[in-house]
Order: C-alpha cells, then structure tokens, then sequence
C-alpha cells in the first residue's frame, strides 16, 4: 500500500488510486522522465505559448448560426447549442464558457486530445465536463470503438455518443493525436539540463567554481585528512550564502578558477532558442510570445491579424468541426445551424479605423449626438440631440464624407510656395553627407586603434577567443562617444532642413524644440551601431587569424557601413527636420516620395501616398527614417516627403 505525504501527516492511499493513463512521458538527461502536465508545469517556454493560445482563443466569443441562404444568416441565441455552449455546467460549478474552451485548447495544446463528457437529461446533452486526458483510454483500431474513464481507481466504460473527443494528427495511431512535446524533447531536455546546471551553479557560489592544486612536495594525503579537508572547505564556502569569503587553504595549496564561459557554451542564445523552437511549434509568430529582435510598428501590426487567421484560424476551424459532428446532432434541431467563433471584432482594427471606414461607406454622420453622449456615460440632450446631422459640405459642397476636406481654392502667389516643398535636396544631402563620413570614419578608426592595441595583452588572455567584455571592448566609451558625435551630425542636418522650410514658409521655428527627440535618437542610433560592431568583432575575434580578422572588419566598416549609415542618418534627420518646420508652418498634407532608383518594394508602392501632417502613413511611419519603421525600412533610406496645404 503506498503512502503519500501530505501538508500535514502521512496519508495511506488505497492501490489503484492514480490514473491509469497511456499518455507517455519524456525522457530529459541524466534519465529523468516528465509526463506532459510536468514539463507544461516546469517549462516556463512550453506555458507561455500553451497559455497564449489557450487565452486568445477563449476569449473569443463562440457563436450558433443557421444558413438561411447563400447570403444570408442568423444569429440563434436561444438553441440548446448556444444555451449549453453558454453554461456548460450549473451555476454551483463555477465553469463558464471561457474556462471549458481554455481548458480545451490547453489539453490540445499540451496532449493534442481533448475531451467532454456529456452530462445528459431526458436524453438530451444538459452540460459538458472537461475530462483530463491521462484520465482516459481509448480503445479501437483505425477508428475509436469506445473510450473508458478512470475514476477513482476504477475503469468506468464509456461509449462512443457519450464523448466529444477533439484529437490531432498522429502519423502512427489514427485515434489519437501526438503531443507537439514529443516533437519538442530535444530542445526541452537541453533547456532542462541547462536549468540544472545554473541552479547548481549558484547553490555552488558562482565566484568559488575551480579546482585546489596541491603541491607535489607536500606530504603525503591520508583518505581521512582528505575527506576532512572536502568537508570543511565545502561547509566554509560552498552554497549562496558563502559567496564572495576569501578562502583560506593550507600546504602550499593554490586556487585555479574555472568555469564555463556563458558566451561559448551559447547559454543565452540557447534560451532564446528554446523559445523560438516552442512558438514554431506551436505555429505562433515570434513577437507574440516576447521575442521581438525584428518587431517594428507596421509588423506587428500585420501580424496581429494573421495570428487570427493564419496561427489561431485552424485551432478555431478544428474546434468548430468537431463540435457541430459530435455535439450538435444529440439537440435535434440541426438543419442549416453551425457554430463559428467570432474573430471580426479581432480584426476589425481600431474604433478609429472603424469610425473613419464607416463614414466612408456611408457617406453621411451615421451617430447623433446624443448616441455619443451615451458613450461617454453623459446624460441626453433635449431638442435635435436625436438627429442625425448632416453638413453642409456632403449636402452642398459634393462631398463623399464629413471627413472630406472642401474644393481646394486657387492659389494665390503666397500661397504657391506651401506646394512642392521636398525634402529631397540632392546638392544639399551631398554636402551633409561627406561630413557625416567624415565623422563616422574616425569613429571607427579610433575603435580599431583601441581594439590592436590591445592585442598582445588581449591574445595573452585568451588567444583572441575570450569573452569580448573587459580587455577588448569599453562599451561605456564608445556609446558615450559616438552620441556625441551623432547628437551634432543630427542637431546640423535636422536644423539646417527645418531653417530652410521655416524660412520658405516665412515662419520663426524654434530649434530647442527638436532637441529633446535629437537626443534620445542620437542615443538610441549609437548603441544599435556600436551593437553591430561589437557582434561583429565578436565574431572576428573567434576567427583562425583574429588580428587580419579585426583589421578586415575596419576596413569593411569604413569602406561600406559609412556611406549606408550617412544615408540613413540623413534621411531621419532631414525629414524629421522638416516635418517639425511643415507642422509650424500650418500645412496640412505631406506626400511619400521615391528618389532611389532601386527602392523597397514596400516604399516604391506607397510613392505618392498622400496623408494628414501629424498622421502616419501606411507602414506606420511618420517620414521616410522615423525610427519606427525599424531598421528593414529605414537602411540606406533616400526617400523624401512632400507637403502641401
């Protein structure tokens, strides 16, 4: 008889009391064995994407439906369908709709097998109760014949009606699905075995791993004095709260540290890939589960409405299908009625996309004043409060929308120089452009001198594979100095393109008011660039011949990276220069413009796009180099805008 510990005392539990279950396990290193509920407990990679699917798809609303024709349908709010969906269970059992379908989606995310049982009256299902896989056996060969339920020790038979079985795909047994876990056992048991070695590191005191060399000449060790030595070095400075004491050994004993190099056993990176694997697994984008290396406005944006229809969108029609096959024929009324979860609310975008689309389509206000009060929980108005309202430019003015501006006027000749004021001034982009290389090239030549200087004292160390921290790189300098030099290249550009549109649109523009933004993107520019270099030195360092490996990426630095650098910076500054001088000035539009003669595909398509002054475009920038578009959009840059009242 086993006896299991509890919170309090010893418990005798009688045989047979766990389930009996033909779920597998996976096997980690140095033998350890996890069934699936434990690695989705231990693993912290595996809950996060189980989790994010199993929250994203629960919240979202799982409405029934009949086909009325090709074009048409209704919403059933009150067929059994709907109703048990709704309350899977009595008010008493605290299960709602959200939790059934979470727990769901985490059996399938976890098993890849899911299952309800019908809880009936009269015949007819009265609720669903969410049954644990390794609760339950399968029985059949190419198709299930029956399944059985453990309880309590005891195998309970179930028949085939009386089970929603939801399963995936297995390519050796047709009546159950594959855990994705299984796919994943590699990159788990290194995750695993990675996890126990930090821990042990630091119940170990990080600063004390080496070994102790005893002398030669030293008398000879007894197996008694040896152990007592172990014992007591051990007990003095071994464990977390030990570290950092001076140890203190004895005949001429001396101290080697030792310890694996975080950045040649690629521990971070591994981390990192443990995740990236996980959400691969799982069909998940990167950016939605934390991992954000490539994330910029406009693709996250995109990639939120493909996670609806191209990540969630075959969960979503697994779940449907198996619903309307194995729930919907035992509630008699079947004829035209499926059930579809609602994602339109997820991609229907922002209230003010939404409100901005609707005025469109109709072409009148489509709200009155009072149904906008009410929004606001503000009371109602008397009198038109209740009207729609619609203006004058839309009634007379042969407006599509209220949002439409009215007939542009004829131009004045004050008015004609607020048209065709761009940004792209070759002569001048040349002139900035020799000083931004100029400047950039000393950068880099002063990191190489450091960086060779270094060399003897450096490979002495670490024959030029060591850890680039420390000997080789000064991370604090050159972030300090290369914001220095970019703060005056970016304060020069953007002040010399905002004075000559202030001076066109004949206004004063303060350039205080742009340093604040200059700053904090000249800090931001000069730790991507350092960043890259430093990546790439790195990489130099580890090569056969380190020293030509180093003066190799120099001469790649200042012969190509300057020029694609100065390009980039330019663009940003000038633009966003002149934007600041456009807004000032009271213009109304500007305009995407291509002058590369091998643009972006993404660029050359929006050339001529045409916005509001403090709206974004398209790709969710604001001018060509805003430093939201990332560094896909914004390399080697020369695109312009153009504005207009």
């Amino acid at each position: 008889m086993p006896v299991v510990q509890s919170t309090t005392s010893l418990v005798d539990m009688p045989s047979g009391w766990w389930p009996l279950t033909s779920y597998g396990s996976l096997l980690m290193y140095d033998k350890y064995n996890y069934d699936y509920a434990t690695i989705y407990r231990a693993q912290p990679n595996v809950r996060t994407c189980v989790d994010f699917l199993a929250r994203n798809i629960a919240q979202l609303g799982l409405h029934v439906f009949r086909r009325v024709s090709d074009t048409d349908r209704e919403r059933l709010t009150d067929h059994p369908l709907a109703t048990v969906l709704a309350r899977p269970l009595p008010a008493e059992y605290k299960i709602t709709r959200y939790r059934l379908i979470e727990a769901l989606v985490g059996d399938l995310g976890v098993y890849f097998n899911a299952y309800w049982l019908k809880i009936r009256a009269n015949g007819a299902p009265l609720g669903l109760l969410r049954v644990p896989p390794p609760y339950v056996t399968i029985e059949g060969g190419l198709v299930p014949t029956g399944y059985k339920i453990t309880v309590g020790g005891k195998l309970i038979p179930v028949s085939l009606d009386e089970i929603v079985h939801f399963r995936g795909y297995n390519p050796g047994n047709p009546i159950t699905g594959l855990s994705p876990l299984e796919t994943l056992r590699r990159v788990l048991a290194e995750e695993h075995a990675a996890g126990d070695y930090r821990e042990h590191f630091w119940q170990n005191a990080a600063r004390m791993g080496g070994v102790i060399e005893r002398p030669r000449e030293a008398p000879e060790w007894s197996d008694p004095a040896r152990a007592r030595f172990k014992t007591e070095f051990e007990a003095l400075y071994a464990g977390g709260d030990n570290s950092g004491k001076t140890a203190i050994l004895e005949e001429g004993m001396t101290w080697k540290p030792g310890s694996f190099n975080p950045q040649e056993s690629e521990y971070l990176a591994g981390r990192k890939l443990t995740r990236e694997e996980c959400a691969r697994a799982y069909h998940i984008p990167p950016p939605m589960v934390g991992i954000l290396d490539h994330a910029t406005f406009s693709n996250i944006k995109e990639q939120h409405k493909n996670l609806y229809q191209d990540s969630l969108g075959p969960w979503l029609a697994m779940i449907e299908q198996d619903i309307e096959l194995q729930l919907l024929p035992d509630l008699g009324d079947t004829q035209g009625v499926y059930c579809e979860f609602n994602i339109a609310e997820k991609l229907a975008g922002a209230f003010e996309d939404q409100v901005t689309a609707l005025q469109s389509a109709v072409g009148r206000p489509w709200m009155t004043a009072n149904e906008a009060r009410a929004r606001l929980n503000l009371p109602a108005l008397s009198g038109d409060a209740d009207v729609l309202v619609t203006p004058l430019n839309v009634l007379v003015g042969s407006q599509a929308s209220p949002r439409d501006s009215a007939p542009p006027k004829a131009l004045g000749p004050g008015d004609r120089k607020a048209y065709g004021l761009d940004t792209h001034q070759p002569e001048l982009r040349a002139q900035h452009e020799r000083k931004w290389v100029e400047v950039l090239s000393r950068h880099y030549r002063r990191q190489e001198a450091a960086i060779m200087s270094r060399f003897p004292e450096a490979q002495a160390v670490g024959d030029g594979k060591a850890d680039i921290g420390g000997v080789w790189w000064d991370e604090e300098r050159w972030d300090r100095e290369l914001y220095e030099d970019l703060l005056r290249l970016n304060a020069l550009t953007a002040g010399v393109w905002a004075s000559e549109f202030a001076t066109r649109l004949e206004i004063e523009l303060s350039e205080e008011r742009m340093l604040p933004w200059l700053q904090e993107h000249s800090r931001v520019e000069a730790a991507y660039i350092n960043g890259q270099t430093r990546d790439q030195l790195t990489e130099a360092l580890r090569a056969p011949e380190p020293r030509e490996a180093v003066k190799e990426l120099f001469l790649t630095a200042i012969s190509v990276w300057v020029g694609r650098q100065a390009e980039s910076g330019i663009t940003t500054a000038a633009n966003f220069g002149a934007v600041e001088a456009a807004q000032a000035g009271g213009l109304a539009t500007k305009t995407w413009r291509v002058n590369s003669s091998n643009p972006r595909d993404e660029h050359l398509a929006m050339n001529g796009e045409t916005v509001g002054i403090r709206e974004r475009f398209s790709n969710g920038m604001r001018w060509p180099g805003d430093p939201a578009g990332g560094a896909e959009n914004n390399a080697n840059c020369q695109c312009s805008v153009e504005f207009g009242r």
